[in-house]
């Protein structure tokens, strides 16, 4: 005290509106109880569980509730973002017109099928003639056998919805790694 330490500076010269628990900062009101257990959800989610894995460490798991609406409704707003990441991969992934590339419908064009990636890929003409039956491109014998029926109709698939259910699945599996275990 002798040295000039301001007795004050303890949050903020306040301590009847805000509280220092770790000694860092000065707080105010705590965060909700909702916006703790939907960011938590929410992250849990998005980071395969990490981030509970990093609040068991520190001892800190104990301030989320788990079993709250709020953390559940955190876990589907993960697994809706990992599933817009995903469709976002795949759109990207579909390609785009250039050199060598060709456009390859999934529901084809003489079925009314437009030409977007909603509907299709670009794709090298091999690639094209591999999974759509009526493709037929210069050199089409030296390529080998077209691919089954079944594998055609798979490899056609727009690459942002293929995109979009890998970002599903991804964040399915981040909600199901949350320990969460209620009654």
């Amino acid at each position: 005290m002798d040295g000039g330490l301001n007795q004050y500076a303890y949050v903020n010269g306040n301590p009847l509106s805000y509280y220092d628990p770790y000694g860092l900062w000065a707080w105010g009101d705590p965060i909700p109880q909702g916006a703790v257990d939907f960011s938590a959800g929410f992250g849990d989610t998005l980071s395969l569980g990490l981030t509970n894995w990093a609040r068991n460490q520190m001892g800190t798991n104990g301030a989320v509730n788990k079993c709250s609406g709020y953390y559940t409704a955190g876990e589907v707003a993960g697994v809706a973002v990992d599933t817009v990441i995903g469709g976002a991969a795949g759109w990207a992934a579909a390609g785009a017109k250039g050199a060598g590339k060709e456009f390859s419908h999934w529901i084809p064009n003489r079925m009314g099928g437009p030409r977007s990636k909603w509907n299709g890929n670009y794709v090298t003409p091999a690639q094209h003639y591999y999974h759509d039956p009526f493709r037929y491109p210069r050199g089409w014998r030296d390529l080998g056998d077209k691919y089954p029926a079944w594998l055609q109709q798979l490899d056609r698939i727009p690459n942002v919805y293929k995109g979009g259910a890998a970002g599903a699945a991804a964040g399915a599996a981040g909600a199901g790694m949350n320990d969460c275990t209620c009654q």
